[in-house]
């Protein structure tokens, strides 16, 4: 629409034309608005005569105009810099974003008034588009941007208020960043710098790995992931949004004008003299650009092998691993279950002087001293690929990839395990097993991966439960079914719940463990490999050759009291992958067993004649229609062999699941 079409007539006009106001009334208001200098539309809804929503829809249906919520924008500090205050006041009007090189979008009061938008044209150096927002939100929207830095300071205190142990402490770029020193010196600074501050001194007191900057409808959402999981943190107004982000932009070196395109950048502060990285990602939706920042901090990351919840048996094989002169150590997990903390503990365990160790990681997560990292950039061309070809010539006793994820990647590893290199890498599967048909599915051939695999270690983090107010109880209803026990086995097992306290943030965890399983390869399973043999048959051969199942690991942590039956079946999927207690020796037995290997009694029922598991409630075997007697099924076991029976003896067949 042009501005010569809107000046033709008046907003009265059009008010008396839809009946919602008289000649009287109109006459009365122009008197009072020559009086006041005010719109004519404030003097109207002050007086009563019409509502702001009238007047928007009036205008909307005559002008086809759209109309906008303020509260739902995040106006950007560049578009507010466009029209000066005093002449946002005077016209009701403010500019909410930039449409083109050439055109502002306007919201406005009164879009009727030529010489308010010639003014703003004249002013701002754009070709003005206006919409339409009720007055009082345009005045509100007006007095929260020129002087955001007054509102910031009002919610600052606010949060001061609810949280009298608050404080905004100063964060510093470490010495010798020149170009984080000035934009980080001081928290007295301006008020926005002093609210990003506070949210990231206040996620690293809570130990949040990750913050969480979310831009809602009519709200900017901030969460933390602690221990695994999100919580809240602050909900602010949507007008910080557009600050807040360009804020946190300006730390991470990224480009504030760009909000089309995903952005990565880093930064790194020093808090409480203590360095702490900082990794930002944006990403634009809906609502505006959402970002994410990931904490890295490098004292609270300890990077021991012995801190990260193995067995004895598993750490002594991970070591071993470790002094291996050549071959593949795969490892294995979805994202955030402490693949990378893992794989880089191992490094720090095993970089000697004597060893050139070289890594290629996207990205980088841990500065490690002594170790060549090299960033991936595929802007640059430097993919893990073209990265891996040029490691080889640069003569590596070991080498870590950050992620094997295409074929051409996995033969340069494989290859290189082969020529004489210890390669350490990481798979995204749910299973040491599925890691070596996810291999195979890439492309390479069976007989290379059996031949040059040494073990593949699959891992979750669970949280910990908190010692302060964790309580004990005596497991029932669908627990004793997930335990294999009957209510009167479990009344001498005693499992941990969580409860909630200050030192825990009431959410009754402090802290994550890592739970494990570990398929180290000997001949006969790297000859099943070899043969192409499918992921079950594998995953049989490996718990008969030892590997013990990472549910089996869990639940021996849940029965040690360190975490919670709930908290194990949230981070695996219990019915595949957990293990059983034994009624007999209570030690943990692995869901393929039927017989208790520590103590040899059985954990399960079985048909006598098929070896097939049976409910106790089953009259027949439906495998073979055999008629059960469960009396003579209890003594079975030391008749049958004179003495508890092997393992093995009682194991399930290979492959076959029920």
């Amino acid at each position: 629409m042009s501005e010569a079409n809107t000046s033709r007539k008046k907003l009265g006009e059009y008010l008396l034309e839809a009946g919602l106001i008289n000649e009287q009334q109109l006459k009365e208001a122009l008197r009072r608005q020559r009086q006041t200098h005010e719109p004519l539309g404030h003097v109207l809804a002050r007086q009563g005569m019409v509502t702001e929503a009238d007047i928007c829809r009036v205008l909307h249906q005559q002008l086809g105009l759209p109309i906008v919520d303020l509260q739902s924008i995040a106006i950007d500090d560049q578009v507010i810099a466009l029209v000066r205050e005093d002449l946002a006041k005077k016209y009701t009007a403010i500019p909410i974003e930039l449409e083109n090189r050439s055109t502002v979008r306007v919201a406005m009061a009164d879009p009727l008034n030529a010489q308010a938008l010639e003014d703003i044209r004249f002013q701002s150096g754009y070709f003005v588009r206006p919409v339409l927002a009720p007055p009082s939100e345009i005045s509100e929207a007006i007095s929260k941007y020129y002087h955001i830095d007054a509102s910031v300071v009002e919610i600052l205190e606010h949060i001061i208020k609810n949280d009298p142990i608050a404080e905004v402490r100063e964060i510093v770029a470490p010495e010798g960043d020149e170009s984080l020193d000035e934009l980080m010196k001081v928290s007295a600074g301006p008020p926005i710098v002093r609210l990003a501050n506070w949210l990231i001194t206040k996620a690293v007191e809570m130990r949040a790995s990750d913050i969480h900057i979310e831009p809602q409808e009519k709200a900017l959402g901030v969460r933390c992931r602690v221990d695994g999981l999100l919580q809240d943190l602050e909900r602010l107004p949507k007008w910080t949004q557009g600050a807040l982000v360009s804020r946190v932009k300006i730390l991470a070196a990224l480009d504030i004008a760009e909000k089309r395109l995903p952005q990565d950048g880093s930064f790194r502060v020093e808090l409480d003299g203590r360095r702490v990285d900082l990794r930002v990602s944006t990403l634009p939706t809906a609502h505006g650009e959402k970002v994410v920042i990931r904490i890295v901090d490098q004292e609270r990351s300890a990077l021991h092998l012995d801190s990260l919840g193995l067995t004895e048996t598993g750490l002594t094989r991970i070591r071993a691993y470790g002094r291996r002169p050549q071959g593949i150590v795969i490892v294995t997990g979805p994202t955030g279950s402490g693949k990378s903390t893992l794989l880089y503990s191992l490094l720090q365990q095993i970089h000697t002087v004597t060893k050139n160790i070289i890594t290629v990681e996207d990205p980088i997560e841990y500065q490690i001293g002594g170790i060549n990292q090299v960033q991936v950039d595929e802007k640059s061309k430097k993919t893990f690929a073209a990265i891996l070809r040029a490691m080889l010539r640069q003569d590596p006793d070991i080498m870590m990839i950050g992620e094997v994820r295409d074929l051409e990647t996995a033969q340069i590893a494989f290859r290189a395990s082969i020529t004489g290199h210890l390669v350490l890498s990481t798979v995204h599967t749910n299973d040491a097993p599925s890691a070596v048909t996810r291999l195979v599915d890439l492309g390479l051939q069976p007989y290379m991966v059996a031949s040059s695999m040494i073990a593949v270690i699959s891992m979750r983090l669970v949280r910990l439960l908190c010692p302060k107010c964790k309580d004990q109880y005596v497991p029932a209803g669908d627990e004793l079914r997930i335990l294999g026990l009957t209510a009167r086995e479990a009344q001498s097992i005693t499992l941990h719940r969580p409860v909630g306290c200050d030192y825990c943030g009431q959410s009754g965890y402090r802290g994550r463990t890592g739970i494990f399983e570990i398929l180290e390869l000997d001949d006969s399973l790297r000859r099943l490999i070899a043969s192409g043999a499918a992921e079950s048959l594998i995953r049989a051969a490996a718990i008969e050759a030892g590997m013990t199942p990472i549910g089996e690991d869990g639940l021996a942590k849940v029965l040690a009291g360190e975490t919670s039956l709930e908290e194990l079946r949230r981070v695996v999927f219990y019915e595949e992958e957990a293990g059983r207690v034994c009624a007999t020796c209570h030690e943990t037995v692995a869901s393929e067993y039927h017989y208790c290997p520590h103590c040899g009694h059985p954990v399960t029922t079985v048909c006598l004649k098929c070896d097939r598991r049976v409910d106790p409630s089953w009259g027949y075997c439906p495998g073979c229609g055999t008629r059960r007697d469960p009396a003579v099924e209890a003594e079975a076991p030391d008749e049958l062999v004179g003495g508890p029976p092997s393992p093995v003896s009682g194991r399930r067949r290979a492959g076959q699941r029920f």
